[in-house]
């Protein structure tokens, strides 16, 4: 009986000390890789990559033709 019940505290360890570690890794490696800002075309509303959008007035296009499509609807 005493066996079963070292290893039920063992097993409860274990599980313990697991789940600590598996939390650790998860935040450190959202620390590690920073997120990238997303933008919306203005035109179709596309989500994509600020680095990638075409920009003009502070608007945001997935493309130029977007762009050119946006203006000549004004």
């Amino acid at each position: 009986m005493r066996i079963l019940i070292l290893i039920a505290i063992a097993l409860l360890l274990y599980l313990v000390i697991a789940s600590f570690l598996r939390k650790q890794k998860r935040q450190q490696s959202e620390l590690d890789s920073p997120a990238e800002k997303m933008v919306t075309c203005k035109h179709c509303g596309l989500h994509i990559l600020e680095e990638e959008a075409v920009q003009a007035a502070n608007k945001f296009y997935c493309s130029a033709s977007h762009l050119e499509a946006d203006q000549q609807e004004k």
